[in-house]
């Protein structure tokens, strides 16, 4: 599923920004192409009105002026005193290019009313008018009318589009292969991305699997017990039946332990676990939790030892009933891991402005490739452990309570041996 899922997505952020980037380099080239042609238009018109004036002020005109005016300029004249044409043999121009002197002739009489009339020597200012021939010839043209002393000279200039339409297609295939590479890039980008988007979706999906079926693991034990017992019941006689409720009452607080775990994670994956914070002194609290668990501890033949700073700490905000859980699970846990005759110790310390707690045994501590992956859901650290009270998902809840308010845990190791649970919190933060 995520497979397809990541190729879709790929695919998906490849279009979109491949469109996004055509769409732009479109808008780029458009821009500059108008630019462009409008820049060249100007051109022809201030080449087209430095030859006229030429013409305008010198009594001969040589063939090889209209040579140099080719090579220099790229145009293509047509010169006529009124309607007799001048140099026009000399020339040798194309059948092509004179249709398109008749052409831009015809344009300038249509549009810009110039003729080359023998009317047209009675004038006495110079005429010019500069345009695209129509039709897509892909060409400028200029018609000029000059008046001079005996007649007017009737100018036709051309001047061909194609080395500048040759540029723009350069252009334009350099902009396609630069939108190209960049859409390629795009799309080995968003493989890696999308990749690494997924990734900590397909993670929890992994877990969310992985949690399903080690709670359904979990709730079939005590669910078998219940109805074997319930099975064994029938016929069984009254003493034996006395002992079949009690499993399966025992059994049945089990499931209900279990089932309000994985609800008290449930709400902390989804953000309504309820918060109910009110001041707290810390040495009051965590000696309140060490005469609670003085006796426990006596019973298992385990000194508890509690350490106080001399100096007042700074009282803390906090959910009490969290906090009191939090601590149950650590000193649970010490319980279960430290053997007869070990010690456990409650230390409390101010440092840096963070209200410290420490949870210290002398069990058989955690081995370091495990200190991270302990707060783990259902994560054992001994799996031949079968404490029917422990279903590894205390110290995860332990984490997700800290995070509540603000803090942290972590393990450390002590220098007997054991483990050391580390919780700091950030001193008089309130919570809103």
């Amino acid at each position: 599923m995520f497979k397809k899922l990541h190729l879709q997505l790929t695919i998906f952020c490849t279009l979109v920004t491949g469109a996004i980037l055509i769409a732009m380099t479109g808008v780029c080239l458009f821009i500059l192409h108008a630019d462009a042609s409008r820049q060249s238009f100007l051109s022809f018109e201030k080449n087209v009105a430095s030859a006229v004036s030429y013409l305008g002020n010198q009594p001969i005109i040589s063939h090889q002026w209209l040579l140099e005016l080719k090579k220099n300029y790229h145009f293509l004249v047509s010169i006529s005193d009124g309607d007799t044409p001048l140099f026009f043999n000399s020339l040798n121009y194309s059948e092509k290019i004179q249709e398109l002197f008749q052409k831009a002739k015809e344009q300038a009489l249509l549009e810009y009313q110039i003729s080359s009339l023998s009317q047209q020597k009675n004038r006495k200012v110079t005429e010019t008018a500069a345009f695209p021939l129509k039709d897509g010839q892909g060409y400028y043209a200029a018609v000029s009318v000059i008046p001079k002393e005996q007649n007017a000279l009737y100018v036709i200039t051309l001047y061909s589009l194609q080395e500048e339409k040759a540029t723009r297609m350069r252009q334009n295939l350099l902009f396609s292969s630069a939108a190209l590479t960049a859409i390629l890039c795009l799309a080995v980008f968003s493989w890696f991305f999308t990749r690494r988007i997924l990734l900590p979706v397909e993670e929890n999906r992994r877990r969310q699997t992985e949690f399903v079926a080690a709670a359904s693991h979990e709730l079939r034990s005590p669910l078998t017990v219940i109805l074997s017992s319930l099975a064994a019941m029938q016929g069984a006689p009254q003493e034996k039946q006395r002992q079949f409720a009690v499993n399966i009452q025992e059994e049945g607080r089990r499931m209900n332990r279990l089932v309000s775990d994985m609800l008290a994670l449930a709400n902390a994956d989804n953000g309504s676990w309820s918060f109910c914070p009110s001041e707290e002194e810390p040495d009051t609290f965590l000696l309140e939790m060490y005469e609670r668990y003085l006796p426990r501890a006596r019973e298992k033949k385990i000194r508890l030892d509690i350490h106080l700073p001399e100096v007042a700490v700074l009282p803390q905000r906090w959910d009490t009933d969290r906090m009191t859980q939090v601590l149950e699970i650590l000193l649970d846990n010490a319980l279960t891991y430290t053997p007869a005759g070990g010690c456990i110790r409650l230390i409390l310390s101010q440092k840096q402005e963070k209200t410290e707690i420490r949870v210290a045994d002398n069990g058989p501590g955690i081995p370091d490739d495990e200190k991270e992956i302990i707060f783990q859901r259902f994560y054992r650290m001994d799996s031949s452990h079968h404490d029917k009270n422990h279903f590894g998902l205390g110290l995860c809840i332990a984490k997700e309570i800290l995070r509540l308010h603000k803090g942290r845990i972590h393990v450390e190791d002590t220098p007997e041996g054991g483990a050391c649970f580390v919780i700091l919190l950030p001193s008089s933060h309130k919570h809103h």
